[in-house]
């Protein structure tokens, strides 16, 4: 008897189970290897003063090639935080999440300057010495930033000229001899200098430090030449912040907002062969479905309740396929299924069988998403808060976004005879019924509201 008992709720069980992930079409439980969440993140560096936390790598086969060499990375500093002098062997794309600051280069003999704030943009170029503040007394101030190794794939490291204990200086394990020659001084007294600090690399400002450092920074376009010299660059190469949220929608309705820089605004994005956009979709609403020719999307929720994306992906061989193949398969035992699959992907005939596979996942703020190039996505948020979405967009100098539903829908330019033939219908009135029912672009009303608006 407890033997059948065991045996019922084990089959009640792989039931649930086996609806559950119909239901959620999601791989591996979590969307995995396009979604990644908190417990993905490494910290570097954490204190009460603020962290530094990097994203694992991109390692999987299938992302490798396409954003393997690109890392994530977020930074949280307290008010009057002060960020030691370092630089990365690595270019820098920051987005300015939260908060305002100032960010101080180093770089071709000039000292710039520059006043951040909540929304915009900057590349700082690798190997430019860099050291920033929060300038706000309540405020905390949060960075976002995707980097891009030049020295070895996929890693970058951060270098520090002035130290002690932590951070420490890598000045200091040059010889005597070197020191010496190189600073014009005896090794104790540049001891006493280049080796105080051990207070960590983020650290507290004065009230007064923190204005004098205020004072001097601008929005870009006035440089110190050689920390004294006044001097200006009227160069479309300066370092300057951009804001995103502060210009015009490329994309805007009731259900949601759309910003964009491109290289055209920023030629240093141009030159890392980039782009910066920003979905803000409002609660209970969708980003239509639509894919990216060329650029794979380096995606990170930066503000919102909970959401969802949904991919259409030929690789994976797990998750929800399509409905109608679904129907086709029925309730046929796991092992049969597999096999099945297996024949399918070889291709009885000598040709390729097209599958695509559902990758589903909730996405949350500090969510990170890889969208690669021609995969066609929607995202959706949740009912009780617009998700904001971050998109740093890679290998898009060349790129255009096609969509697939709405207003602006490729697939609404077809010619008449084509329709006929593509969609196997006997009257292109139906067709063109379908593809232009939907009034709305880009952002659309969601699942959920369209439910509830038609209960």
């Amino acid at each position: 008897m407890k033997v059948l008992v065991l045996l019922l709720l084990l089959s009640v069980c792989s039931s649930l189970a086996l609806a559950w992930q119909t239901d959620t079409g999601s791989v591996s439980g979590a969307g995995r290897p396009y979604h990644y969440g908190e417990e993905s993140f490494r910290h570097w560096t954490r204190s009460r003063q603020g962290r530094f936390r990097v994203l694992e790598r991109f390692t999987h086969e299938l992302l490798e090639d396409a954003v393997g060499n690109y890392r994530v990375a977020e930074l949280e500093a307290a008010p009057r935080a002060f960020l030691q002098p370092s630089h990365y062997d690595a270019d820098e794309v920051m987005f300015v999440k939260e908060g305002e600051g100032v960010v101080v280069l180093l770089r071709g003999g000039r000292r710039e300057s520059l006043c951040v704030r909540e929304g915009d943009v900057m590349v700082i170029p690798a190997g430019a010495v860099v050291y920033s503040a929060n300038t706000h007394h309540s405020e905390w101030f949060r960075v976002v930033m995707l980097l891009c190794p030049v020295s070895t794939s996929g890693r970058f490291e951060e270098f520090y000229p002035i130290g002690g204990e932590s951070p420490e200086s890598f000045l200091g394990v040059f010889s005597d001899d070197v020191i010496q020659a190189s600073f014009n001084t005896r090794r104790e007294e540049w001891e006493k200098v280049f080796e105080k600090q051990s207070k960590g690399e983020i650290t507290t400002a004065s009230e007064e430090q923190i204005r004098e450092l205020s004072r001097s920074c601008s929005r870009g376009g006035r440089s110190s030449r050689e920390g004294g010299e006044s001097g200006s660059s009227s160069s479309k190469w300066e370092i300057k912040p951009s804001s995103l949220t502060g210009k015009r929608p490329t994309h805007s309705n009731s259900h949601g907002r759309h910003y964009e820089i491109t290289g055209d605004e920023c030629p240093h994005l141009r030159v890392l062969d980039m782009k910066v956009a920003l979905a803000n979709i409002s609660r209970g609403s969708m980003m239509t479905l639509s894919y990216n020719t060329r650029a794979h999307k380096i995606a990170i929720v930066v503000d919102g309740g909970e959401g969802y994306f949904e991919m259409a992906c030929p690789h994976v061989s797990g998750g929800r396929s399509s409905q109608r193949r679904e129907r086709e398969r029925g309730r046929r035992e796991w092992g049969r299924e597999e096999e099945e699959e297996r024949e399918e992907e070889q291709g009885g005939r000598g040709q390729k069988s097209r599958s695509y596979r559902q990758v589903k996942s909730r996405i949350e703020e500090g969510s990170v998403i890889v969208i690669p190039a021609g995969h066609p996505t929607a995202l959706v948020a949740g009912e009780d808060k617009n998700l904001a979405v971050l998109c740093f967009e890679v290998n898009a100098n060349f790129d255009e976004k096609v969509f697939l539903a709405g207003r602006n829908s490729a697939l609404q330019l077809m010619d008449g005879p084509a329709k006929l033939l593509a969609f196997g219908a006997d009257d292109e009135e139906v067709v063109d019924r379908v593809l232009g029912a939907q009034k709305d672009a880009v952002f659309l009303r969601g699942p959920q509201s369209r439910r509830v608006s038609s209960a």
